[in-house]
């Protein structure tokens, strides 16, 4: 196995450090000059789906790691991204990100204080052409680097509009005496469009007090609105540059924070319980994944009760409702089960023809009785089930599969008593036998119903 995931990983850093730059460029009527503009389009971009964007600046350095980090990052805990990378002008061996980057003009360096210019580049010109030229939700990421995570968060406060999220690599927030921080002492506190997400990382030890990084810090900690999703990344063993490298990937990752492929799931999904009594739920998401809970019927929030990995006791008086929250809340998933009041289901009598020894499995049906030794609460499950598959139990059905299940099984829950009862499960005979699972009272894991408790009712059964 580790050396599949080895390969894996090669296999798909050759793929990405192989991916075309598109190299581009506008002539920019705020900044009087031509700017170079370099895109990156995600491995299966698809012109008939739209996108958010990450912005990056200093691209003449960063174009091609950030495509990278944000590739590996796309696997399993972010959307495909385009990447529109901004390469810095350069005249008479000036690098006029100095220009670019800084909120101010000071006297002892003629290129500071463009920052609104290149804020309204920006905005008025660079954005617009990319969301004109390429298929854009209208979402965009930030990353700036020392000088570029000055402007980023300059233009957090001046613009909140422009950019959903933040990645502010050792920012240099010590640029012009601390004028940033006095900027977010007085700004944070009434800050428009606050539900946005934003990461500053800084370097452990004296750099992480002489950028002005933990003083930062200590100020957003203090005046930061409940709704901004921000926080402090601190490194050991990195230097200025390669902070680059853990800030883009996670990063990307806290922007997404919540972000998953698939839906969330949980078992049993629906049922009948009895009052008052609590049952088992099994939910097994990702690690990362943040999921929480109500069962009166309302949106889980994060102050609802929170579910982790493996098996949590509940007690259902309404509905249950599982949500998996997510930074951006477009990426929240959340998934209601509908569970009734009832009473213990009792068992009838062992049919007098019944025979030990499995199910009458016929093409499109499986039927006969299954022998319940313990009372208590029972989940059925269906897996790789086609639509229109049912299961029932004593003739009520339980299971009634709307669409294909694949992997992701049906189930349901119910209170029984031990004993005897009928099952059927109806399926297309055009379709493979759907696997059905159960966990007996007591148990966690969904097993095939042992073979002992099993009985049909002809000697002679044809499995498919």
């Amino acid at each position: 196995m580790k050396a599949i995931i080895t390969v894996f990983l090669v296999f798909s850093f050759v793929t990405v450090s192989a991916q075309e730059i598109i190299r581009d460029s506008i002539y920019s009527n705020v900044l009087k000059e031509q700017r170079k503009i370099e895109i990156v389009l995600p491995d299966k971009y698809n012109p008939a789906e739209k996108y958010e964007v990450t912005y990056v600046t200093d691209g003449e350095w960063n174009t091609r790691i950030v495509a990278q980090l944000q590739r590996f990052v796309e696997i399993q805990f972010m959307p495909p991204n385009i990447i529109v990378s901004l390469p810095n002008t350069y005249a008479n061996n000036d690098n006029y990100r100095v220009r670019d980057f800084t909120p101010y003009k000071i006297p002892d360096n003629k290129l500071t204080g463009g920052a609104d210019n290149f804020l309204a580049f920006l905005k008025t010109e660079v954005i617009p052409y990319i969301e004109k030229k390429y298929p854009t939700k209208g979402y965009r990421t930030y990353y700036g680097g020392s000088l570029g995570g000055v402007f980023g968060l300059y233009s957090f406060f001046r613009e909140p509009q422009l950019f959903q999220s933040y990645l502010l690599a050792d920012p240099a927030f010590w640029w012009g005496d601390g004028y940033l921080m006095k900027m977010a002492a007085d700004s944070l506190t009434s800050l428009p469009n606050p539900e946005r997400t934003l990461l500053f990382t800084g370097r452990e030890g004296k750099a992480f007090q002489y950028m002005g990084i933990k003083d930062m810090d200590s100020i957003f900690r203090a005046k930061a609105p409940a709704a901004l999703h921000w926080k402090t990344l601190v490194y050991s063993g990195e230097t200025h540059n390669s902070m680059i490298f853990k800030t883009v990937y996670d990063g990307l990752k806290y922007t997404y924070n919540g972000y998953m492929t698939a839906d969330i799931n949980y078992h049993p999904m629906s049922g009948i319980i009895l009052k008052d009594k609590p049952f088992s739920l099994y939910c097994f998401p990702e690690e990362h994944l943040e999921v929480h809970y109500t069962t009166d019927g309302t949106e889980p929030t994060a102050a609802s009760p929170k579910l982790t990995a493996g098996v949590s006791q509940i007690t259902v008086p309404v509905q249950l409702t599982v949500k998996v929250l997510a930074a951006r809340n477009e990426y929240s998933k959340m998934k209601k089960g509908t569970f009734t009041i009832g009473e213990m289901w009792h068992s009838g009598d062992k049919p007098k023809k019944a025979l030990p020894g499995g199910l009458d499995t016929l093409n499109g049906r499986v039927a006969g009785f299954i022998e319940l030794k313990e009372p208590g609460y029972y989940i059925f499950g269906l897996e790789n089930a086609v639509a229109g598959t049912k299961l029932s139990l004593n003739k009520q059905v339980l299971i009634d599969c709307k669409g294909n299940t694949g992997d992701d099984a049906q189930s349901y829950i119910v209170p029984l008593d031990k004993g005897f009862y009928e099952l059927d499960v109806t399926y297309s005979a055009a379709a493979s036998m759907p696997k059905l699972r159960y966990v007996a009272p007591g148990k966690e894991d969904a097993v095939p119903l042992p073979a002992d408790i099993q009985y049909h009712m002809q000697k002679n059964n044809v499995k498919k």
